[in-house]
């Protein structure tokens, strides 16, 4: 058993996490404001974070492909004898025709896996629950300033965390740190001493995230009995379990979706495909030095007719060409891993969103903001209406704040048929001045000719 002194550091730390005024969010990476205009600067700017980023989840992959890559290709060029070398040649030569498209269809693959998994990903980003709006119902269809009536709300809000907490407590390692058991939840405030009890005595070999919601919706039902819920219809009743069914089901999805992964087969599948696609690449994408020079001196001299009569045995006109620039950097490799491995890595970074990613839920965020925006709807919203005053503005509403305000256009923003009706207003402009012009002209000299005698 935890000591009255722990539990009670426990109780204030849980206290002072509620009261940060932090904004709490459900993913650590955020970067929307950054990318508030649509323009190529903006996104560009993201291509040198590092949280979250692709650098980070391929950096050492990458590292260690090209480690390997470097290896197998001074092995090649300084190690090996001719016959070595020869051999080395046909190897690579026999994996480079089983590298593309045409061997793995590796876009079709990692395409239908991604969405996939995305879809799942939103799913159950929209199933994670919130307290917000059966709180702001409880507020008003509860009525009643007295303790009783207080608690009653208080504890309906916290049954709702209750059940999230102990949905997560199942799926979450990360919230499993924070709180590894209901003894955990208990120090923390969020479930009693007679409710832990309650919940060890019912013998149930499942999860018991359903009896909270049972427990609120006994003292939404006790609440109408006793009158605190003002009606004449069932209509508020029907409402709140209605809101209590779906925040329970949206919990048991996410459940189910954690609990029923994609199938292993496939997820292999995609693993395999990628990786293996690479290790072979490491062989077949290596350049070859078909002159055999090492410092401009010939290491393997042939004849011309053996050389000539090998390279029409063995060579294939496309590998032919392939080979024929030596260059030691695989570049065109290096940007398929840049694609390819970091498609997977977003699959495999948003399949247990509620892991250690740096994109994950923050769940143990969730469950404080929960917690704390549904006991101060309950309690501290209640009859807090602000007095009525008319409004400063006029009855049509047209000196209302925030006009648009003009927005300052560069010549770029400028669209075309602007820049074309300039253009015709000035050749307008110039034509109108050109036909003044010889209008004086022509007056000017037809008056002269009138004054001659």
């Amino acid at each position: 058993m935890v000591s009255d002194e722990m539990r009670q550091m426990t109780l204030l730390e849980y206290r002072d996490s509620l009261a940060s005024p932090r904004i709490l969010g459900l993913m650590t990476v955020l970067y929307t404001d950054v990318v508030s205009r649509s323009t190529t600067w903006n996104f560009a700017k993201l291509l040198f974070r590092w949280k979250g980023s692709l650098w980070k989840v391929i950096w050492a992959e990458l590292v260690l492909w090209l480690l390997v890559y470097t290896l197998v290709s001074l092995m090649y060029r300084l190690l090996l004898n001719c016959d070595q070398r020869e051999q080395f040649e046909n190897f690579v030569k026999f994996w480079s025709q089983y590298t593309g498209a045409s061997f793995v269809p590796l876009t079709f693959i990692l395409g239908f896996f991604v969405s996939l998994v995305v879809r799942r990903w939103w799913s159950m980003y929209e199933s994670l629950g919130s307290t917000e709006s059966v709180a702001t119902l409880l507020a008003s269809y509860i009525k009643g300033s007295d303790e009783e009536t207080i608690i009653m709300k208080r504890n309906i809000v916290r049954y709702l965390v209750l059940t999230q907490a102990m949905v997560y407590l199942m799926i979450s390692l990360g919230f499993r740190k924070r709180y590894p058991n209901l003894e955990a939840l208990r120090n923390a405030g969020i479930v009693n001493d007679i409710e832990l009890k309650i919940m060890e005595e019912t013998d149930s070999p499942n999860l018991k995230h359903w009896m909270p919601i049972n427990w609120a919706m006994s003292l939404i039902k006790l609440a109408k009995r006793d009158g605190k819920i003002e009606s004449d219809s069932d209509n508020y009743v029907v409402d709140l379990y209605a809101r209590l069914r779906d925040y329970k089901n949206n919990l048991s999805r996410v459940s189910n979706y954690m609990c029923v992964p994609i199938p292993l087969a496939y997820t292999q599948v995609v693993f395999l495909a990628v990786r293996l696609y690479f290790l072979i690449a490491l062989f077949a994408n290596q350049y070859l030095n078909i002159n055999n020079t090492v410092g401009g001196v010939n290491k393997c001299p042939r004849n011309s007719t053996t050389a000539s009569s090998s390279s029409s045995s063995n060579k294939a006109p496309e590998i032919e060409l392939r080979f024929g620039v030596d260059l030691f950097f695989p570049f065109a490799t290096v940007v398929e891993f840049f694609f390819y491995v970091g498609w997977v890595k977003v699959a495999e970074s948003l399949f247990n969103p509620f892991g250690g990613d740096d994109d994950d839920f923050e769940v143990n965020e969730l469950l404080v903001r929960n917690l704390q925006n549904g006991l101060l709807i309950v309690d501290g919203a209640f009859n807090k209406t602000p007095a009525q005053i008319r409004d400063p503005y006029s009855k049509t509403g047209s000196d209302a704040p925030f006009p648009p305000t003009k927005k300052h256009r560069s010549f770029i923003d400028i669209p075309i048929p602007a820049i074309k009706r300039s253009v015709n207003r000035i050749q307008d402009t110039a034509v109108n001045q050109f036909h003044d012009v010889n209008n004086s002209r022509h007056q000017s000299l037809h008056s002269s000719q009138q004054r001659r005698p």
